[in-house]
């Protein structure tokens, strides 16, 4: 499991320690790091009165420990709480030193894709609504799909463009693409295979078969207009190229090289996720922004060096 880190810079410091010098905010902490509450079930939990520990998680959500959402309870809505980081990391003096970069990180909203074949059923959502028509390829040049957040089609890919600048004394030991997806079927279904591949740079590194597409409970950022009937949240795949070949969250999936990549060339690195027309199981896919879904991230590139 991933590791969230909140790194935090020197500036912020006094006010994050501020905020955890309260034992009770150290309490709410400990207890969403066990599992996610409402403010009511905390407060129960804690001992504490509800409007005590409405303070304190605000405070937490300032310095962005702790994350909250609305769902509908049995009196109208509830706030759900959770925690956004496990560790934290920061600098114990402020003089301004060069970083050295062993890494390159660029999350890419899922709605800035650079080229596009897609097939309907199809559609894009934002967080707080439609994008263009459901079922409509023309909504897939939409101005508005920057800010999409789900995208859906049966067959065919999106292609990205990432940006890339490699310092000239550094080597790249291995590409690293995670992103959420699932397959896609009207509604959902929870056995419905894909076969869902990532090429780089015009290199196929590998696929996935995703068992379905996922619904019967609401994702974790999945926003309360989205009907329940529909999909509902992906899984979080890492496709990584070494010098070894390439990996699918840690497995060997093929033999693409991080020297076949040629990164130290490029300025630009492009990356497509989709189905393969020779595919075995054509059950198109769900690809989930940052705020859709259980992840709470989009697609992510990093690029580790030595």
């Amino acid at each position: 499991m991933r590791r969230r880190i909140l790194t935090v810079d020197y500036e912020s410091i006094a006010d994050l320690t501020r905020t955890l010098a309260s034992p009770v905010r150290r309490q709410i902490v400990d207890s969403l790091a066990a599992q996610e509450r409402s403010i009511q079930e905390l407060a129960d939990h804690l001992g504490i009165p509800q409007s005590t520990c409405t303070v304190n998680v605000q405070a937490l959500e300032r310095v962005g420990l702790v994350n909250t959402r609305s769902e509908p309870g049995t009196k109208g809505s509830r706030k759900v709480c959770s925690v956004a980081y496990d560790e934290v990391s920061f600098p114990i003096h402020g003089r301004h030193q060069q970083p050295e970069d062993t890494s390159i990180e660029v999350e890419m909203p899922i709605g800035l894709y650079t080229d596009f074949e897609t097939q309907c059923p199809c559609g894009l959502v934002s967080e707080s609504g439609v994008i263009g028509r459901f079922d409509r390829l023309e909504s897939f040049l939409d101005p508005h799909r920057g800010t999409a957040q789900l995208i859906w089609f049966t067959d065919g890919w999106l292609q990205y463009s990432f940006p890339v600048e490699i310092a000239p004394q550094r080597t790249p030991t291995a590409l690293a693409i995670s992103m959420e997806v699932c397959s896609e079927f009207p509604g959902y279904k929870n056995d419905w295979p894909s076969d869902i591949t990532v090429w780089v740079a015009g290199l196929e590194i590998g696929t996935w078969r995703s068992p379905g597409d996922m619904g019967g409970r609401r994702g974790q950022h999945t926003p309360e207009w989205w009907s329940r009937d529909n999909t509902q949240f992906g899984y979080l795949k890492e496709w990584r190229v070494t010098s070894s070949g390439s990996f699918l969250d840690g497995a060997p999936i093929g033999t693409v090289t991080i020297d076949e990549l040629a990164l130290p060339t490029r300025t630009k690195l492009t990356v497509r996720v989709g189905i393969k027309p020779d595919a075995e199981f054509h059950g198109g896919i769900n690809i989930f922004g940052r705020k859709f879904g259980n992840t709470g991230q989009d697609i992510l590139m990093r690029i580790e060096m030595e």
